[in-house]
């Protein structure tokens, strides 16, 4: 954020999308202000939500939370690679992927991606509208 001010100003609209998620990561605790690296852990949390219903046999009697589960699980998934040639900037493909907590978190973590790629397979069955499979295969 500040980095964008120093290059583009305060009222760039980069600048502007920056400043909007400065909550996300710095807040005020008990010791002064405080940072996170993070936007939270809702995909490890809701992937390993599911394999422990799934693994107790519940997913019928919680059919409702499964669904939830399911659509954070579609929303949280990063649908396409960066933009432009990302490469060049030593990133890798993003596509398939799916982050610690949000979409929008952007930092792709193989286990993640293990992880709520283990939570689709395992609703795939369970749900009304699974993934497609060209979904799951980019996830792989």
């Amino acid at each position: 954020t500040l980095f964008r001010s120093i290059e583009e100003g305060a009222e760039s609209e980069r600048f502007k999308c920056h400043l909007a998620r400065v909550d996300d990561y710095l807040f005020m605790g008990p010791e002064g202000m405080r940072m996170s690296g993070y936007n939270g852990s809702q995909l490890w949390d809701t992937s390993f939500a599911v394999q422990a219903i799934c693994a107790a046999g519940l997913e019928e009697e919680l059919m409702p939370t499964m669904e939830a589960a399911h659509k954070y699980l579609d929303v949280a998934q990063v649908v396409e690679d960066p933009p432009g040639d990302f490469e060049k900037y030593f990133r890798h493909r993003t596509k398939g992927a799916w982050n610690f907590s949000t979409r929008s978190q952007g930092w792709q973590v193989s286990d993640c991606t293990a992880e709520g790629l283990r939570a689709v397979l395992l609703l795939r069955d369970t749900v009304k509208e699974p993934f497609p499979p060209q979904r799951i295969f980019d996830a792989v």
